[in-house]
């Protein structure tokens, strides 16, 4: 597939919003809980969404059985927020971040063994070097201040 700067630009917007969402998360658990914050979330995507969806839907028809898809996306997103907002009140957000920034491995795997799709020697090489860089940055020194 071709990039093009579209998509870049999707992609760093997606990117910038993430990250200040995983700061955000550790503020308002500070001031709500973990549950409550994972609730007004979803309360407040939920508007969001209903507006962004009269707005900009796409024409295909929706069936039952293609509602499957985004129900089981609820389900994982759900999960990932939830578990996201228990964790950083164990530890800091920047390692939580870290941490929950690794799922593109299990998206690859996902791809792999389900989809059949595969991977170059080029891509396993950035693949190492991203779980690499990842680790090293989630793993800092307490003593260096």
């Amino acid at each position: 597939m071709k990039i093009n700067n579209a998509g870049l630009i999707f992609s760093l917007l997606s990117m910038v919003t993430l990250g200040v969402s995983n700061y955000l998360y550790k503020r308002s658990t500070e001031f709500l809980g973990p549950t409550n914050t994972t609730f007004f979330y979803y309360m407040f995507s939920s508007v969001l969404a209903i507006i962004v969806w009269l707005l900009f839907r796409e024409k295909e028809r929706v069936t039952a059985p293609g509602l499957l898809w985004p129900a089981l996306l609820a389900v994982f997103l759900f999960i990932s927020v939830w578990t996201f907002n228990y964790a950083v009140q164990f530890i800091d957000v920047s390692v939580a971040s870290t941490i929950r920034s690794l799922c593109f491995v299990i998206t690859i795997f996902l791809a792999i063994f389900l989809s059949q799709e595969k991977l170059t020697t080029k891509d396993w090489i950035a693949v190492v070097f991203a779980v690499l860089a990842l680790i090293l940055f989630g793993t800092r020194d307490e003593n260096i201040k």
